[in-house]
């Protein structure tokens, strides 16, 4: 029994368990070169942030319509949410806000791109979550939570590839790897211990849950790897396009067809 505890720990530090910590793992995988996407500019990352926060507060709205489950940091905001005058939304702010504060204190100071991340999220759960009626039949909740999972997933993968931000998780996980700190163990730490934070406060988890648990961050890492050798194999086909020999080969085709 432990040794399966260990492996799904384990499990969940390779990869991440909710949508911040899938982020902040895809951040830290990015110190690899080869996987590492050109860093746009500000203005191009909040271009970026504006449909990927979109597409994941619609995405969290629709699950939370069908209730069969959230991610699994959307467990706790959802606990947050039923037990304060909080919304969805809000409860995301505070929660994200006390980490980003924390991280400053210990020196890593949030970006006006991650903050506008969070806010954006935020607001764009906040308003989906009013315009999208919870259904009453089973069918229809399955179909929603299978939508709102494809847009996290969307919205998370356009993170992710354009590089665009982190979120908190990413912050205070930078703050304690300069301590010392393994980076993968306090992520899992922070992933397990908010999942059980919010299930004990009463939050709504669900099998949805566990499917978004056990699968966001493995798909997301092989899109990620699918994505690494297609450039790398574009960049490949290009530097061959320019070098002298493929020059004088391409000459000799056309000679030869010329002919």
């Amino acid at each position: 029994m432990l040794s399966r505890i260990t492996s799904f720990l384990r499990l969940i530090g390779r990869s991440g368990i909710s949508r911040h910590g899938v982020i902040a793992h895809a951040r830290q995988k990015a110190a690899d070169p080869r996987l590492r996407p050109p860093l746009p500019a500000s203005a191009e990352r909040l271009g970026w942030v504006l449909p990927a926060s979109a597409l994941i507060g619609l995405g969290v709205a629709f699950l939370l319509a069908a209730d069969l489950g959230l991610p699994p940091f959307d467990v706790w905001l959802s606990a947050v949410d039923q037990r304060t005058p909080l919304s969805h939304g809000q409860a995301a702010w505070a929660s994200s806000g006390l980490l980003f504060g924390v991280a400053a204190a210990l020196g890593v100071r949030p970006t006006l791109v991650s903050v506008a991340f969070i806010v954006a999220n935020g607001l764009a759960v906040d308003i989906a979550r009013q315009i999208i009626v919870p259904p009453d039949t089973i069918g229809v909740r399955l179909a929603m939570a299978a939508i709102g999972i494809a847009m996290l997933i969307a919205g998370v993968g356009l993170i992710v590839h354009t590089a665009a931000t982190g979120g908190a998780y990413e912050a205070i996980t930078e703050a304690a790897a300069r301590r010392g700190i393994s980076p993968v163990r306090f992520r899992t730490g922070l992933e397990v211990g908010a999942l059980a934070a919010g299930v004990a406060a009463g939050g709504s988890f669900g099998f949805v849950t566990v499917i978004i648990a056990l699968g966001v961050g493995p798909l997301l890492a092989a899109a990620m790897q699918a994505l690494a050798d297609h450039r790398a194999g574009r960049e490949a086909r290009l530097q061959s396009m320019r070098s002298p020999l493929h020059a004088v080969e391409r000459d000799d085709d056309l000679l030869s067809s010329a002919s």
